[in-house]
């Protein structure tokens, strides 16, 4: 009895310290992906050499993000943020909300959404990537999905 007693402990131990949430990957090994069943976030080397990372400052990165679900959507917003060690909120790096342009193409492999240069701080040690988007025949409700990249 006992043991079974322990064995409930230390799963349930084991789910409060490796939450299964989030998403993530090294910024060191470019390129690096995430997906889930309904997106792909890939983020690369800038595709504009002509901005230059500052080192020991900040390096700088670029990002596609592409629909890979089933249904027709409607992308509503893509965010950027970045952790500051010296504190405890994230800092904004991009929004782009004004997404009326962006048209969605289930069959296209082209990106939703693409950012071609964005700085990251070296002293930041996560990149948070949150997509918000609704569903075509039912824009009142809006989903969301969070990717987390870890330096």
């Amino acid at each position: 009895m006992n043991f079974i007693k322990v064995f409930i402990f230390f799963t349930f131990l084991s789910f409060l310290l490796f939450p299964i949430s989030g998403i993530a990957s090294a910024l060191e090994k470019l390129p690096s992906l995430e997906k889930t069943d309904q997106w792909e976030i890939l983020i690369d080397k800038p595709k504009n050499e002509d901005v230059e990372p500052k080192p020991d400052v900040y390096n700088m990165y670029s990002m596609d993000v592409q629909y890979i679900g089933d249904e027709d959507i409607k992308l509503e917003r893509v965010e950027a943020y970045r952790d500051d060690p010296n504190s405890s909120y994230d800092f904004e790096l991009f929004t782009v909300a004004d997404m009326d342009d962006i048209k969605f193409d289930k069959n296209s492999k082209q990106p939703i959404f693409s950012h071609h240069n964005f700085p990251f701080s070296v002293q930041a040690k996560e990149l948070k990537v949150i997509i918000t988007w609704t569903n075509e025949g039912d824009s009142a409700r809006k989903y969301r999905e969070e990717f987390i990249f870890k330096q």
